[in-house]
């Protein structure tokens, strides 16, 4: 059941709120008990079968939390030993069930699990006592599918207590507005051009790059229009979530594009790959580096293609690092930004095409190699009005003149007749055609 559906936003949205809203009110202290029961229905409604393995994670996870927890001075090497037993645990299960049978919300369940259990062994947060507060951390609907990864220190005290207002409650509207607009009017839509072109053989150089392109943007308005949903989520109930997103295709290399990139995951790769198997201390620095991305791809399936990607991320990252700290040369930041485009433009090849074959036969079209350009389709076949609309207003809003227009309209509340418009229409665009999942509900 995805955010952008009809049984989402007329059902279990609207059901949850009318209970949630005046038992917060009311007995606040009952509320993460409804936001809890209302996670496990939302579980339920994807696949009641799979109930079990969510309540098999809570509990091994619960319980490996307090004993890890428990254990200091001559007992931290038996802590650690437990430590590491549970991430095996936490892997086993994600490996297994992504490619087994697989189970809503495995991976981001996965990696918040992991992330609770060394921030524990480290001293960071206290182990969880309550169960039941635990167990929302874990299988929070609004986060469960894809992220972001909330650690449990962000969210400690609101799991206590949802820190709910009406001023929360309206902003969360706004945000959620804003990103099931990016889903259903932008993401949706480009997605069609992307699909269209690269599901064709024998295409020009332009419409190639059209494709690609077409994608890139997709995968992002996609991904950070589920993240604005999440978040404004979770301001409705009282939560607050970091950001996943700043602007990536702005960014002027690849180290600040995964600096703004999905931030949670960025985070979690650093602190709990990166620098637990050496980081930038040890002397195998860009070993280091290029492992973790390894790691990152495998993350996102273990097929070729996106070992390569991670590679390719790895590998850029390394060059990008050795130059840094070896040279003084400074390009114009003009020039930068469009090498870290074309980069990142040629990794998300990989992502699309999963079969890798297929990828490495694509990457020369791009540049007029082995093709003869007869498809049958021109560019200006998809270069029509609605679509270089289309195109437009998905460049426009990757970029940082997205936030400033959204900045000056929270500035008067009059601007809320324009989060209430495209509330409106997105919900119009929901209710008429079918709903397309999410591009990263997969990983």
């Amino acid at each position: 059941m995805g955010f952008s559906t009809n049984a989402f936003l007329f059902i279990f949205l609207l059901g949850t709120l009318v209970l949630y809203v005046p038992v917060r009110l009311i007995a606040p202290k009952l509320s993460v008990y409804v936001l809890l029961a209302a996670s496990l229905v939302f579980y339920s409604w994807a696949d009641v079968s799979a109930l079990p393995v969510l309540g098999i994670i809570i509990l091994v996870n619960y319980i490996a939390g307090l004993a890890v927890g428990s254990m200091r001075g001559d007992r931290k090497k038996l802590s650690g030993i437990l430590l590491a037993a549970v991430i095996v645990f936490n892997v086993a299960l994600r490996i297994y069930f992504k490619y087994a049978k697989f189970i809503l919300g495995i991976s981001f369940m996965s990696l918040s699990a992991i992330s609770y259990q060394v921030d524990v062994f480290r001293g960071k947060v206290k182990a969880e006592k309550d169960f039941f507060r635990y167990a929302l951390y874990l299988s929070f609907f609004v986060k469960i599918v894809e992220g972001p990864i909330a650690r449990y220190a962000d969210i400690e005290r609101q799991l206590k207590l949802p820190e709910f207002s009406s001023e929360r409650f309206a902003e969360g509207v706004r945000r959620f507005s804003v990103g099931l607009g990016k889903k259903v009017l932008l993401a949706d839509q480009i997605g069609v051009i992307a699909h269209d072109i690269l599901s064709l053989t024998n295409t020009s150089p332009a419409l190639s790059w059209l494709g690609i392109i077409s994608f890139t943007l997709q995968l992002y308005l996609d991904f950070s229009g589920y993240t604005d949903m999440a978040i404004g989520l979770g301001k409705m109930f009282g939560f607050d979530f970091k950001e996943n997103f700043n602007n990536p295709y702005t960014a002027v290399s690849l180290t600040d594009f995964w600096r703004r990139w999905h931030i949670s995951l960025s985070s979690f790769l650093r602190d709990y790959v990166y620098i637990p198997i050496g980081g930038s201390r040890s002397g195998i620095t860009y070993v280091n580096l290029f492992v973790t991305f390894l790691i990152a791809g495998f993350w996102h399936g273990a097929t070729w293609n996106y070992i390569v990607w991670g590679a390719w991320n790895g590998l850029i990252l390394c060059i990008e690092r050795f130059f840094g700290k070896h040279t003084s040369v400074k390009l114009p930041d003009t020039l930068r930004h469009l090498i870290t485009l074309f980069v990142i433009v040629i990794g998300w090849v990989f992502f699309y095409f999963e079969d890798l074959s297929a990828g490495m036969a694509f990457l020369p079209t791009l540049f007029g190699i082995g093709t003869t350009g007869n498809s049958g389709f021109t560019l200006r076949w998809f270069l029509s009005e609605r679509n270089v609309v289309v195109l437009f207003m998905s460049v426009l809003a990757s970029t940082s003149l997205f936030d400033f227009f959204g900045e000056k309209m929270r500035e008067k509340r009059i601007w809320d007749l324009g989060y209430l418009a495209i509330l409106a229409v997105s919900i119009l665009v929901v209710m008429s055609s079918t709903f397309q999942t999410f591009l990263y509900f997969k990983y």
